[in-house]
């Protein structure tokens, strides 16, 4: 996750990182939690002395056992509600050990579909992989301009993965490398696969992907003089998820559709499960005509998404701006079943309105 992400903020978005091709999302990670409810009623939801201020209503679900087949799954019910149905106060999540041997590696590719291809058939020979990033060329251009005078070095400005292994012993560990090297080298024509397994290494092996946010607002003039340039408030970070059969499809059409339509964008990816990302920031003298072209490049890519029986957002969470494809994900009946539980726990509509689905204000509310 970012480095500003928190324990509860990901449990609201349901969200993970670079590692979820290993130890999965926060859905398969939180065992219980605690959340503070939304009134039932405008007296319960009063400070007024005469009303008599009650105590907030709070749920505790879910266990510490790994597993919990004892009625409806209420942590399922919050993780991904993005704050719509409670607060969320404390959450128990699993822990795993430290690895202890980490080996580090990437490797270029011609095009960006070839290297979602190396995605597809590494995954599905089952190769174990703790962390397998994809960048496209735009990627590799924002990280090599962002190198000065410093030990790392410009990198080929080609589709690049970034893997890392990791296991309890040396020997399973490089022989996983060798056969993810295999299918890179081998079958998918790929060059410069380099590894690394001490720390400092292994961090300039992948410190494209980790300068990648700021890299690529640094291109559209972040932190110019004239005060125009993308900033972090101004740059759009969206995500689809797709299944692996139609991962190298989709993510090469995103990347197609920046190019057609002149506009500037990252495409990059937690390839390993299907969930690819644009990072597109906006200058404040972009003109109108060009943000449209930037909505358009994310309703291409969500709609795409779905044709093929994926997901509109794989980690960041419907918020405002999604909610109106997850009809065509789920169909009405699907929208109105959250509308359902919306308003069956939050009949007034306090707790983020607006958000993941559309309710009437009091809609539900026990009198």
């Amino acid at each position: 996750p970012g480095a500003d992400a928190t324990l509860g903020g990901m449990t609201a978005c349901g969200a993970s990182g670079t590692a979820a091709v290993k130890y999965q999302t926060m859905r398969e990670n939180v065992l219980g939690l605690t959340a503070v409810l939304p009134p039932q009623t405008i007296a319960s939801a009063s400070n007024d002395a005469g009303s008599g201020l009650k105590k907030p209503r709070a749920v505790t679900c879910g266990s510490n056992a790994l597993k919990n087949s004892a009625g409806y799954n209420l942590p399922g019910l919050f993780v991904g509600s993005e704050g719509t149905l409670g607060v969320i106060t404390d959450v128990t999540v699993k822990i795993y050990p430290v690895p202890s041997h980490v080996i580090a590696a990437s490797c270029t590719f011609e095009d960006l579909h070839t290297a979602a291809e190396a995605v597809t058939t590494i995954r599905l020979l089952g190769i174990p992989v703790s962390r397998i990033e994809l960048l496209d060329e735009m990627s590799i251009r924002a990280f090599n301009q962002s190198v000065k005078n410093e030990e790392l070095k410009p990198m080929d400005e080609k589709a690049t993965l970034f893997f890392e292994f990791a296991g309890h012993s040396e020997s399973s560990v490089m022989a996983d490398l060798s056969a993810a090297r295999a299918v890179c080298v081998d079958d998918f024509e790929g060059s410069n696969f380099v590894s690394a397994t001490d720390e400092t290494t292994r961090n300039k092996v992948w410190a494209a992907r980790h300068r990648l946010y700021y890299s690529s607002i640094a291109l559209r003039g972040g932190g110019d003089d004239d005060g125009n340039g993308a900033t972090s408030q101004s740059t759009i970070v969206t995500d689809v998820c797709v299944p692996f059969s139609s991962f190298a499809d989709i993510v090469s059409a995103t990347a197609e559709d920046l190019r057609d339509m002149g506009v500037f964008g990252t495409v990059f990816g937690h390839c390993g499960d299907g969930n690819y990302h644009a990072i597109l920031p906006l200058r404040s003298d972009d003109t109108e005509e060009y943000k449209d072209k930037v909505f358009k490049v994310i309703e291409l890519m969500t709609e795409r998404a779905i044709s093929v029986g994926g997901s509109v957002t794989g980690e960041h969470g419907v918020g405002y701006g999604k909610k109106k494809f997850l009809e065509q994900m789920y169909g009405a009946a699907g929208v109105s079943l959250m509308q359902t539980i919306k308003t069956s726990i939050d009949p007034w509509c306090i707790m983020n309105p607006g958000k993941i689905v559309d309710v009437d204000l009091g809609l539900g509310a026990m009198k």
